[in-house]
């Protein structure tokens, strides 16, 4: 394995990585079953769209 493939092995790894925390956090912002406010609160700390607003029950 060259060093340059071991770099993009690596790179790929932390993009995978990345990507899950990010699916993670959007699942908790969009979840309706956490606090409104709290998902809001790290919306917008991380520059994400805020929870669109849930309907009446």
């Amino acid at each position: 394995m060259t060093d340059h493939t071991a770099l993009l092995r690596a790179a790929e790894d932390e993009l995978a990585r990345l990507r899950t925390w990010a699916a993670l956090i959007v699942s908790f912002i969009h979840n309706p079953a956490y606090d409104r406010d709290a998902r809001i609160a790290c919306a917008q700390t991380l520059g994400l769209p805020e929870p669109t607003k849930e309907p009446a029950r």
